[in-house]
């Protein structure tokens, strides 16, 4: 028989294993959960993101084709009156552009529009002859810019749309909407400007940006990627040409609006890596590319705060399950514990006699249907007391736990071994021969148990008597075989202790 504490906490270990298992499998189930909901979550909050930015960009190139549009219109305006008073020479074209009403035409024309910083008429030399900040105008020459140098040698009939520079006038920065003055004949008198405050449309951008959040920046680029104005204003930046290929790469694609991520150096942040959002986006009519741009922590914003829900919900989850699992494997072995007390010995851990006659029934069905031959031994040691008076209780307890131990290893891990009271154990042997292998097996045991036992230096010495019943030999139900089995046993006693009896047949101790 296997040795019942053994089994006892083998099973008890099979059944922790499993339940640990069991937690393990659901916490990875948890957490894989956790994963794709978080993955999940990145994703759907950068599409969310993605749209958003897609949705500004093309606001914001309304807006800018709208604005330019508009400041385009009174620069149109100017042009028209100039060619509705048909000039014909530089003389004629400076007579007239230096009148003060030209001026209160160019003053009406500015403040039309919030946007429009300055108007202004230019001679063929590239001299202001008039302007909206004040009447006369000071000296100021203006030949060195890039709208007049292009427009004095090219007869350029559209809008020519200009770098911005601060003007000389106030040290503001400006880009310029710029016409060329021809005469009937194509020749060039002169130009007439309206100039877009840089600063101003940077404060419009401002309020788009507070509302998409710190880490945002919105920008005007000419279309040769030259930044015209952007919020946050960087004055620096003002007018030069951006060298990555970010805009192209977003004009180009055609996934989420033209928005893309990248980690690429940011020109705007001294050319440091920064992870962001970026989209561009062609103004319509207009040689315009309006951008806005959010950073990581920016877009990720709400999947951060969704994280830490997830990741909370996640470890209070697997806490309570570790919790749930040590506080149900507690219980499950204390009750285990108590189970296992309620049918076994205390001291031996051996059956008791309530698991013994549970088992002599079984062991009796199985042998009538089966028709098959089992044995009951009653064993009793002969001076359990002696032991107890002579060495102490402990010794006698000690003895006990030996002698079971030895008698465990005579028997088969089929068979029962059981304790029934303090000196006496009881054998069930299912499944024998004949009563030639019950006798082998009680010769064993009783070999065994004469052998001395070694406790605290001394020698405690012991023997048994063991009395032997046989189904259907000597009862064909358990009062029968109990009875006949104790009976031999107390033959075996009275013939001289370390003895064997088989029902009415005693074996003697050689």
């Amino acid at each position: 028989m296997i040795d019942p504490s053994f089994e006892s906490s083998s099973n008890i270990q099979r059944t922790s294993r499993l339940v640990v298992t069991a937690g393990v499998a659901l916490a990875i189930i948890f957490l894989i959960n956790a994963f794709l909901t978080t993955y999940l979550l990145r994703e759907n909050t950068i599409k969310d993101k993605s749209d958003e930015l897609a949705n500004l960009t093309f606001i914001l190139s309304e807006h800018a084709s709208q604005t330019i549009f508009s400041a385009n219109a009174a620069l149109e305006s100017v042009l028209d009156i100039v060619e509705l008073s048909k000039i014909e020479s530089e003389k004629a074209f400076v007579e007239f552009a230096s009148k003060k009403e030209q001026f209160e035409l160019l003053l009406a024309k500015t403040k039309s529009n919030a946007i429009i910083d300055v108007s202004t008429f230019v001679d063929s030399h590239g001299k202001v002859i008039n302007f909206s900040r004040a009447y006369p105008p000071p000296n100021i020459d203006l030949s060195d810019r890039d709208y007049f140098i292009f427009l004095s040698k090219n007869n350029y009939e559209k809008t020519y749309f200009s770098a911005p520079v601060q003007n000389k006038g106030n040290g503001k920065w400006v880009f310029y909407l710029a016409r060329r003055v021809n005469n009937s004949h194509g020749q060039f008198l002169g130009l007439v400007l309206v100039g877009v405050s840089v600063e101003i449309f940077s404060s419009l951008y401002e309020q788009v940006g507070i509302n998409l959040g710190e880490g945002s920046s919105i920008s005007l680029f000419r279309d040769d990627n030259m930044l015209l104005t952007r919020w946050p204003f960087v004055n620096h930046a003002i007018g030069t040409i951006n060298t990555n290929q970010l805009i192209q790469s977003s004009l180009n694609s055609t996934k989420r609006g033209g928005v893309i991520l990248t980690d690429a150096p940011s020109v705007y942040s001294r050319n440091q890596p920064a992870e962001r959002m970026v989209s561009f986006r062609a103004v319509s009519g207009y040689p315009f590319v309006v951008g806005s741009i959010m950073s990581k922590d920016l877009y990720l914003a709400n999947w951060y705060k969704s994280l830490s829900g997830v990741l909370i919900t996640t470890g209070f989850t697997l806490v309570t399950l570790i919790v749930g699992i040590l506080l149900f494997l507690h219980i499950y072995r204390k009750n285990a514990r108590v189970s296992f007390m309620a049918h076994h010995d205390v001291l031996t851990e051996l059956p008791n006699r309530i698991l013994i006659a549970d088992r002599l029934v079984v062991s009796l069905e199985n042998a009538k249907q089966q028709k098959t031959k089992f044995a009951v031994m009653f064993i009793d040691l002969d001076n359990l007391k002696t032991i107890n008076d002579s060495h102490s209780h402990n010794a006698g307890d000690f003895a006990l736990k030996e002698v079971a131990s030895r008698m465990r290893s005579c028997i088969r891990k089929s068979d029962t071994l059981g304790r029934i009271g303090g000196d006496e154990f009881v054998v069930i042997l299912p499944n024998i021969e004949s009563e030639a292998d019950v006798l082998q097996v009680a010769e064993k045991i009783r070999h065994a148990i004469s052998s001395p036992i070694l406790f605290e230096g001394a020698r405690l010495s012991t023997s048994a008597s063991i009395g032997i019943a046989l189904f259907p030999d000597h009862g064909d139900n358990e009062a029968d075989l109990m009875s006949n089995a104790d009976m031999a046993m107390y033959e075996a006693k009275n013939s001289g202790k370390n003895n064997i009896s088989i029902a009415h047949k005693v074996i003697t101790s050689t």
